[in-house]
């Protein structure tokens, strides 16, 4: 069944990109757009910084569209909704989602967010727990001052200057293949991404890049994000997943964050690293389906 936010559910580029539909929030905002897709119970995905709601291993989605209603709504700045890059705040982007689920029409929802992601999807079980069903907070940390700081622009700074000098020049292709690498470099050392997923990730960001003030934007409002004893409130059955090779958020903050929610639980994934759905599918479907 074709639902409001959506105006197709197939899996190649041209669908997806006909598939995001505004959410308008107001006059005097921009519109926050999703990918809908699949029928069951709802399922919400909420990406990392930067990364839009196309951002998924499409296996991994298609499967999980078999049996779930599936939303990936585009963050502000991202994607669709790559617009909205004035000042916002993770309460702002947990609003967005709560606006989403009203436009297509869903109560309540599974909540699984990867990063930035994890902290809206935490956000949003504090400001509209009525819409929360179960929560799933993947390679994510919980609100400063309680998280352990990241060593992420170590490693990856030669990455990261390689990428800025790849914006100067070259086309949109050239640039997305190095952003997807980039990615990839966010993973465990043991997981070793072939060819076919490069080009898949490239596709993705080809279709809908995001702009330095979108990722600025998100960054301001992660760094913002505050109040670690507010998370002690949520009630809604919460497991936390880490990689043990996360480069990007130390699996100490899994445990932090998990031990802030109460009964929440924690599982560490050996041999994983920052970009689980990727590296460890069957472990995330293997926690939703339980």
């Amino acid at each position: 069944m074709r639902r409001a936010v959506a105006a197709a559910t197939g899996w190649g580029i041209q669908a997806e990109r006909v598939a995001r539909a505004a959410v308008r929030r107001g006059p005097r905002r921009r519109g926050v757009h999703a990918q809908v897709g699949g029928r069951g119970p709802s399922l919400v995905l909420l990406n990392g910084i930067g990364a839009s709601g196309l951002l998924w291993p499409r296996a991994w989605v298609d499967q999980l569209e078999r049996t779930h209603h599936v939303i990936r709504p585009d963050a502000r700045g991202t994607g669709g909704s790559s617009g909205a890059v004035e000042p916002f705040t993770v309460a702002d982007l947990a609003d967005d989602v709560a606006a989403v689920l009203d436009r297509a029409d869903v109560a309540t929802a599974t909540v699984l967010g990867l990063s930035m992601g994890g902290m809206v999807a935490a956000e949003l079980a504090l400001r509209h727990r009525e819409r929360v069903e179960r929560l799933v907070l993947v390679s994510t940390i919980p609100p400063a001052p309680a998280h352990v700081p990241t060593a992420f622009y170590g490693p990856l700074y030669g990455p990261m200057a390689r990428l800025a000098a790849g914006y100067l020049g070259g086309g949109r292709r050239a640039r997305a293949e190095l952003l997807a690498r980039f990615y990839l470099r966010t993973c465990s050392p043991a997981f070793v991404p072939d060819a076919a997923l490069v080009d898949e990730l490239a596709d993705q960001l080809a279709v809908t890049g995001t702009p330095v003030a979108g990722v600025a934007a998100q960054a301001r409002a992660v760094v913002a994000w505050r109040g670690p004893e507010r998370l002690t409130r949520i009630d809604r059955p919460t497991t936390v997943i880490a990689g043990r090779d996360d480069p990007v958020v130390k699996p100490r903050n899994g445990r932090r964050l998990a031990a802030l929610v109460p009964g929440a639980d924690c599982l560490e994934l050996a041999g994983v690293g920052h970009l689980v759905p990727w590296e460890a599918p069957e472990a995330l479907l293997g926690v939703l389906r339980s």
